[in-house]
């Protein structure tokens, strides 16, 4: 038996504006929170004892838990214990298995974690960590290794001896978590455990992964999701689309989502209960949940977030709007244009790259 830990109390401050109204775990991937698709692995695994951790916005993911509190142990954090700490907190307070999975709460993975706990049995060390090869490895800590075993974790290095990078998914002997001393896994607690000569076993994944840390990169696996999963489009049952719109495969269309004629949809995803009017353009973008676009708008590679209303003749290419934001008729924002939750813009923006407090 294993239990699991999920890692989701962090600021994610380079994910703004996404982030300020929503944790990351929260954040809809296909829309679904990666919550959900975190917890379906578990489930797939038969791993039955999962905690996690939870300190900003922890409401939040309260109330999204409730109900379903018998499949994961919430834990709230009352100072900032950084990934490690948690770890610490969790273990002195419940009665967790011998073995622990360690997961980030900001990471797409679709890891076989039946597989990674057999891996990490039969090679018999006390801790396993999960390595992903990346064509650019310089943001991430790399994995200096001698056939299966982590011999050394180099962080974001300017030139990376290997293209092998730690994927944030670990398994721990409860044992180490004694060994804990400051507040970074990466940082403090791995190379601890390689100093006292703890053996670390190296899974080599080669299957999708994303760290969604940036506004790009929740772009990227949605995108990238959508043609893997829906490569010739899906549309909920109870969605209402007009015979009259043109949606270009590959699209996710979610519940309860009205789009009207003369719609153009291309390479996009429409959230729950989204309201598409007439003669609107929407081209490799994202719209979460609620919201509204009026007629004739012009959506490009943007990111719409829960509630927002655009007026009629709205234009957007590359741009980022927070919950509930509310853009005037006529208004043309220009690209890499971030617009702050709960704005609202009367005005056009022609100045490219401006951020809106």
């Amino acid at each position: 038996m294993v239990s699991a830990i999920i890692l989701a109390g962090g600021y994610a401050t380079r994910l703004r504006p996404l982030s300020l109204t929503k944790p990351k775990a929260l954040l809809p991937i296909l829309g679904r929170p990666l919550l959900d698709y975190i917890l379906d692995s578990f489930e797939k695994a038969e791993i039955n004892d999962s905690y996690i951790s939870l300190r900003v916005m922890a409401d939040k993911i309260l109330s999204y838990l409730d109900g379903k509190t018998e499949k994961i142990t919430p834990v709230i954090e009352k100072e900032r214990l950084g990934d490690a700490g948690p770890l610490k907190l969790i273990s002195s307070r419940y009665n967790l298995s011998d073995d622990v999975l360690v997961v980030y709460g900001d990471i797409y993975n679709e890891l076989d974690y039946r597989s990674l706990i057999n891996f990490h049995e039969r090679k018999g060390c006390d801790a396993t960590i999960v390595g992903k090869t990346v064509e650019d490895p310089r943001r991430y800590g790399v994995l200096v290794t001698e056939g299966d075993r982590l011999i050394q974790i180099v962080e974001k290095p300017k030139n990376p001896v290997s293209n092998l990078i730690n994927a944030g998914v670990y398994i721990f002997k409860k044992k180490l978590f004694e060994k804990i001393d400051g507040q970074s896994i990466a940082k403090d607690f791995l190379p601890k455990l390689l100093k006292d000569n703890v053996c670390i076993s190296v899974y080599r994944y080669d299957g999708l992964w994303m760290d969604i840390g940036v506004p790009a990169d929740y772009m990227r696996i949605n995108l990238e999701l959508l043609s893997l999963k829906y490569p010739r489009g899906y549309i909920s049952s109870d969605s209402k689309i007009s015979e009259k719109a043109n949606l270009i495969p590959p699209y996710y269309i979610g519940s309860g989502v009205k789009i009207d004629e003369d719609v153009s949809i291309y390479n996009s995803i429409i959230g729950n209960l989204s309201n598409i009017n007439k003669g609107v353009y929407i081209e490799q973008s994202i719209l979460m949940s609620n919201v509204k676009v009026n007629n004739y708008s012009f959506i490009r590679d943007s990111i719409i977030s829960d509630y927002s209303d655009l007026g009629k003749w709205v234009r957007l290419d590359s741009v980022i709007l927070g919950d509930e934001v509310v853009l005037y008729d006529g208004v043309f924002v220009n690209k890499d244009t971030i617009i702050l939750p709960y704005k609202e813009v009367n005005e056009s923006v022609y100045e490219r790259g401006k951020i809106i407090l």
